[in-house]
């Protein structure tokens, strides 16, 4: 008769106890996750570090770049990976190795025939080594990326590649094909379309901006890479230190101004901002083109 009585109790509580167990233990889970630091990467293409360790002397008006002078630590250089373009030393900075090793040597893969159709280095089954967000996923942490190089494919929760291929209106389709299921859709839908090809304005950069905030706000990432790309182009165009950069770089400034708000908003006191870039540019006067001689 007794163990019948403790086994109709257990019965009876067991699931209560049970509950209860859980009540307690879910807070604790819950804080755990709140207490996890975010990091937030966003890479300049192109910036100089002297863009903003001698803003003045440029007449730079960037006042949260230069607020990470000032609360933070910088570099006034670094030493370059080889090659030092885009490709390479993005995903130097996303694995800490040099391009020989994780194996992206190059912005375009090489194609002496023509066959790729002048295609990129767009897949990260490319690189070698482990990535940044690889190792997130590992410790259990979700992580976000929009528009940084080598992405396709990667292991990244919430990820917008860089991507294109025709330069075309349908370019649209194939970023949704190959971003995150469903992610593009619910940001156009509260922040704007995002643009089709290789987009280098510095309108489309603020957009990108906007979408690392929403991304921030609803998903709650604990890694977010983001890749600005504006500053580079008009370098292209018109040279170091131009007053067209300067008015691009002070637009980007607020970019990132706005992005760290926002980071700092959602996990206050344990967020950290890495500013970075892949290259820097040097002033030249004469372009000498020997293909004709070549050929």
């Amino acid at each position: 008769m007794k163990s019948q009585r403790i086994h109709a109790l257990l019965a009876r509580y067991l699931p209560l106890l049970f509950a209860a167990v859980l009540f307690v233990a879910w807070p604790t889970i819950a804080q755990e996750q709140r207490q996890a630091p975010l990091l937030v990467m966003i890479s300049v293409d192109g910036m100089r570090p002297d863009y903003v360790t001698a803003a003045d002397a440029h007449g730079a008006k960037i006042p949260r770049l230069r607020r990470f002078m000032k609360e933070g630590s910088y570099a006034v250089g670094v030493v370059g990976v080889v090659p030092t373009v885009t490709y390479p030393s993005h995903t130097t900075l996303v694995t800490g190795v040099w391009p020989a090793k994780h194996g992206i040597l190059g912005n375009t893969t090489f194609d002496p025939l023509q066959k790729n159709y002048q295609g990129w280095y767009w897949y990260t089954q490319d690189i070698r080594v482990p990535t940044l967000w690889d190792l997130a996923e590992q410790a259990g942490r979700t992580t976000a990326s929009i528009q940084w190089p080598v992405t396709v494919g990667a292991h990244i929760t919430w990820n917008i590649p860089e991507f294109w291929r025709a330069n075309t209106d349908d370019d649209a389709k194939l970023l949704r094909a190959v971003s995150t299921a469903g992610l593009l859709a619910d940001l156009e839908k509260e922040v704007g379309a995002y643009p089709a090809g290789i987009n280098a304005s510095v309108e489309t950069d603020e957009l990108r901006g906007k979408y690392a905030q929403w991304i921030l706000e609803k998903k709650r990432p604990a890694l977010l890479t983001l890749h600005l790309i504006a500053l580079d182009h008009i370098e292209h165009e018109t040279g170091v230190f131009s007053p067209e950069d300067m008015a691009i770089l002070e637009r980007i400034d607020a970019v990132i101004g706005n992005v760290r708000d926002t980071a700092e908003r959602m996990a206050p006191g344990r967020t950290h901002i890495a500013v970075v870039s892949d290259h820097g540019f040097a002033k030249t006067d004469t372009q000498l083109n020997l293909l004709s001689l070549f050929r």
